[in-house]
């Protein structure tokens, strides 16, 4: 009787159990990667790979936190499985606040090496002094200045003054699940693919464009994609 009772709980918590969704978006569309596109500025563009780490999730009704994910997700473009983040039932009634980190904070570069999706081989790892790259963007336009034409943006970096993790804060509306976009060309447009669009390690560049990608997350209530 017992195990009846618990399994219906666990039943009727996943029943109410809520998620986010990010959903990497470029100009007017869903991100396709390996496809060319266009800048809203017209210059053409192909992405290759996008990817980056959101984690320490705070969940907030009136100011108050009624729920917490400490847990750190890459979120790659190349695995549609990896978009949705799942919440506990008490974040189901958020309907006010959701503040998480993009990139991985300073104590988890320092705490020694992880498993799951902070494992270094996951390719988001640069070395021991230099930590985590919280966010790679690469790809290719005939606008770039290089033999290749391809450009990279590698952001990460923890120790001050180059610490790129940055929290992201979103009203929400609703009990969920709250989808949200990812404006890859504000962050490219930011970086200037005309000029020099490769960033490989730490620094006021990184700094720079790290902060920038913070304000390229945005809630939309009821989107198809």
């Amino acid at each position: 009787m017992r195990a009846i009772v618990c399994l219906a709980l666990v039943v009727a918590l996943n029943a109410h159990a809520q998620r986010i969704e990010f959903i990497p978006w470029l100009a007017e569309h869903a991100l396709t990667l390996d496809q060319q596109s266009s800048l809203p500025d017209g210059t053409p563009i192909t992405v290759t790979q996008f990817r980056f780490y959101a984690g320490r999730f705070l969940f907030y009704r009136g100011g108050k936190v009624i729920s917490r994910n400490d847990a750190y997700h890459l979120i790659d473009a190349a695995d549609p499985t990896s978009f949705v983040v799942d919440l506990d039932a008490k974040a189901a009634a958020v309907g006010d606040s959701i503040t998480f980190m993009m990139g991985v904070d300073s104590l988890t570069n320092v705490s020694g090496a992880f498993g799951d999706d902070l494992d270094p081989t996951k390719g988001m790892y640069w070395t021991w002094n230099s930590g985590y790259i919280n966010l790679k963007l690469e790809g290719s336009s005939p606008a770039s200045p290089y033999p290749s034409h391809e450009f990279e943006l590698h952001l990460g970096g923890y120790s001050p003054p180059y610490a790129t993790a940055q929290r992201v804060a979103l009203y929400v509306t609703g009990s969920g699940p709250w989808p949200v976009h990812v404006d890859i060309a504000s962050l490219l447009a930011a970086a200037d693919i005309r000029t020099n669009c490769n960033v490989m390690s730490s620094g006021e560049k990184a700094v720079a464009l790290s902060r920038i990608a913070a304000t390229i997350f945005s809630y939309h209530a009821g989107i198809e994609h």
